[in-house]
């Protein structure tokens, strides 16, 4: 027995004598490999985050609308004092479907209902995210967040599933102006003749909770938009349309998601005639024009009143008067013109987002009856009154 076992042992120790370099480096590696290197990122079982989907069933379970804004909310809770890596949407969130309104919406920490103190020093966030919905077959995608641990050493993901959302489509309605929220409310309008068929009307609306960049009025071929600020909460438009003159009253029908049912805003189509008649509009005479044409009278007198009283210089005097009356004379009866090229585009209103009134086929001579900053407003020969760009005046 004795012989046996100092027979084992001297086999070893040759062994190990004669053992390759290669061999003792691989046997050293797999000893090593039982232990992490310091600083590597590890995979743990310890759950340090958890993610849900909190949005009310009310909004969930409620009907929604083409064009409705909804809002998804997520918590995310904290453990172990572990905090945010990133949170993304898995897919896109802007297709023809859905639209996410606000991408760059920030966390907002949470009371957890309980102490800081707590062993597990838990801590709580949300965000809520609109979504424009777009078909009637929208899906919103998979939210996924991920926290890494306190020490960095791991990190912990959870993932809210996608939603798949059914909404109604509103158009059915012919009168329907695109319009869906909680409500919307007229604000100052106006009415005036634009020519001899129609009338030009512009008008405030003021929504809540609601689309109101998708404003359209049915049945309507030149309308557009003036000023706006669009918000998630409120927001505000200047429209303008052209209407024939047989049209008394406006009427605009949006849907409601506090009544949920189609509501109206009726808008009293009256003008307002600026000058004696209709056709006053062809040669406006405005504030600036008239206080001008006075002013120039003004002086006149005055050089008349002067030469009465100053002999040695009236007859200086008097030639002034006559050339500020020539003048003024020259103001009032002139009328400016100018050549426009085929192509010349026309515009409603003076402005660069304004609705194509129409673009000129021939080369011709109009009429200039008023200015506003870039543009010159224009009477064509077939009675035609718009806007043009000063540019295309020659």
């Amino acid at each position: 027995m004795r012989a046996l076992l100092f027979s084992t042992l001297l086999c070893l120790s040759f062994v190990a004598a004669h053992a390759a370099p290669e061999d003792s480096k691989l046997l050293e590696s797999f000893a090593d490999s039982s232990s992490p290197s310091p600083g590597s990122m590890q995979t743990s079982t310890e759950q340090i985050l958890h993610l849900q989907n909190i949005t009310p069933e009310s909004i969930l379970q409620s009907p929604i609308y083409i064009g409705q804004k909804i809002p998804i909310t997520y918590r995310v809770l904290f453990f172990s004092n572990a905090s945010l890596n990133q949170s993304s949407f898995k897919e896109k969130t802007t297709t023809n479907a859905i639209t996410l309104e606000n991408p760059n919406q920030p966390w907002q920490e949470t009371s957890t209902g309980e102490s800081t103190q707590s062993p597990q020093n838990q801590k709580s966030y949300e965000i809520t995210y609109i979504f424009k919905i777009k078909t009637p077959n929208a899906r919103i995608p998979a939210f996924e967040v991920s926290a890494i641990s306190a020490d960095g050493a791991y990190i912990d993901v959870a993932t809210s599933e996608a939603l798949t959302l059914s909404a109604i489509d509103l158009y059915q309605n012919k009168n329907y102006v695109g319009v869906v929220g909680q409500d919307l409310q007229l604000g100052i309008y106006k009415a005036k003749p634009y020519d001899e068929h129609n009338n030009l009307i512009a008008f405030e609306l003021i929504a809540k909770q609601a689309n109101l960049e998708d404003f359209k009025l049915p049945n309507i071929e030149k309308q557009g938009i003036e000023r706006s600020s669009f918000n998630l909460a409120e927001s505000r438009a200047i429209f303008y349309a052209i209407l024939p003159r047989s049209m008394q009253n406006l009427l605009l029908e949006y849907f409601s998601t506090q009544t949920n049912r189609f509501e109206q805003v009726r808008i009293p189509v009256v003008p307002v005639v600026e000058g004696v008649t209709t056709q006053e509009n062809l040669k406006p005479k405005n504030t600036y024009l008239i206080y001008r044409a006075l002013a120039l009278a003004g002086v006149a007198i005055s050089f008349f009143v002067l030469a009465f009283f100053a002999k040695r210089l009236r007859k200086v005097l008097i030639a002034i008067g006559v050339c500020v009356l020539i003048y003024l004379l020259y103001q009032l009866l002139y009328t400016k013109t100018a050549m426009i090229d085929a192509q010349t585009k026309i515009w409603i209103l003076p402005t660069h987002n304004s609705t194509l009134l129409e673009e000129t086929s021939a080369a011709m001579e109009v009429k200039i009856i008023g200015e506003h900053d870039k543009y010159y407003k224009i009477s064509t020969p077939a009675e035609t009154i718009g806007w043009i760009r000063k540019d295309d005046a020659k």
